[in-house]
């Protein structure tokens, strides 16, 4: 095979990696179908900002998430989906065909090219220091020279391992205060099972190029209030956080808190018709998702990386914020685009259950700021 299919080759597989690791969005079935369709403004906006800004892999990640969402998983996966108008479906297939669809594959090609150019200019990198090995005086017994040659190119094979492509993120933005845990010493915090609380990883992670998220001072109060009566019961609450654009980047200014039923290490919502219709008739945006941990620390079990895939695959941005009143503890985390993102999407256990997490699935965000200008507003429609 010449060098030009191997790139090619490559360059497909790159691609394909892309399609089958980045582009499913998990469907909810007991999550109202309007959500999606709702939520799916939020990706086409993403998608063309990162179109227009050439950034190559995530506007392509992104209109190939709109595309499958209602061709392939709406339609397969989601009960709700014979209850849409006709007028809702022929709107999405016109966004498909007129825009979605011819920029994902304009997209993909430019991606190919781009992805053949990395293989051939590592190739001649390799073919460079295989030149500078042979080149080398034979000033030692010729087995030790051979045998250093060897592993020196073995070496070299080994780092061009073909991998995901990493530079889905293209850089990281600087870290900010969006986790600040508050000092409490007592009691004693306990050791971390790992079976549910993945270790972290805090060093620098290749965190996808995002927008800024502001969010209000006040949110940890406000919600700590709100669950008060959980945590006294040590029982979990959670909530959506919404917001809107602001000098396109995004605040959080309400923690909508739907009908729900907890226990200490878990909270499942219910009639979620109510958040969305709220959500929708305010002409707010989805941010991500809040919730306490009454007995434990600030961490992403197994079960809350699936919840939160969902949110952030169909906005990039969102996050999940924990709150540990036990330990006096804030953090902000968001799903890590190269591991994070692909391992949890692909896996189909449910429940509380082990990952791998090194590289970490997750990490504190690096895209949210406090503002001290934002109120957090609680929407409780537990009582409604």
């Amino acid at each position: 095979m010449s060098s030009t299919e191997d790139a090619t080759k490559y360059a497909r597989g790159q691609v394909q990696w892309l399609l089958e690791n980045q582009c499913r969005i998990p469907i909810r079935s007991i999550t109202p179908i309007s959500f999606y369709y709702k939520t799916s403004d939020t990706l086409l906006d993403e998608a063309d900002f990162y179109y227009r800004n050439n950034q190559l892999e995530q506007s392509f990640i992104l209109y190939s998430r709109y595309i499958t969402l209602f061709v392939e998983e709406l339609k397969l996966h989601h009960p709700g989906y014979a209850t849409v108008s006709v007028n809702e479906r022929e709107h999405v297939k016109e966004i498909i065909r007129s825009k979605a669809f011819p920029r994902a594959e304009e997209l993909k090609e430019k991606l190919k090219e781009k992805y053949s150019r990395e293989y051939e200019s590592k190739q001649k990198a390799i073919q460079e220091e295989v030149a500078k090995i042979a080149a080398v005086p034979l000033d030692k017994p010729a087995t030790n020279f051979h045998n250093e040659n060897e592993q020196t190119l073995e070496q070299l094979k080994t780092a061009y391992a073909p991998m995901p492509p990493a530079h889905v993120a293209l850089f990281a933005i600087p870290p900010t205060d969006s986790v600040l845990p508050l000092s409490n010493k007592e009691p004693a915090k306990p050791a971390f099972d790992r079976s549910r609380k993945p270790m972290m990883n805090f060093g620098n992670s290749s965190m996808t190029t995002l927008r800024r998220i502001s969010i209000p001072c006040d949110i940890t109060a406000k919600f700590l209030q709100a669950a008060q009566r959980n945590t006294d019961r040590k029982i979990e609450t959670c909530g959506i956080l919404a917001g809107s654009k602001r000098d396109n980047n995004y605040m959080i200014t309400h923690i909508v808190v739907p009908k729900q039923n907890g226990g200490p290490d878990s909270c499942d919502t219910e009639k979620e018709e109510e958040m969305v219709e709220y959500i929708a008739n305010n002409n707010l945006i989805t941010l991500g998702w809040i919730h306490t941990h009454p007995t434990q620390t600030v961490f992403l079990s197994s079960v809350d990386l699936h919840t939160h895939l969902p949110y952030q695959m169909l906005m990039q941005e969102a996050v999940a914020i924990v709150i540990s009143p036990k330990y006096n503890e804030t953090a902000i985390f968001s799903l890590t685009p190269d591991t994070g993102i692909p391992i949890i999407s692909t896996c189909k256990k449910t429940g509380f259950h082990e990952h791998i997490n090194n590289p970490p699935l997750f990490l504190p965000s690096t895209h949210t700021s406090y503002d001290p200008g934002l109120l957090c507003h609680i929407v409780d429609l537990r009582n409604n």
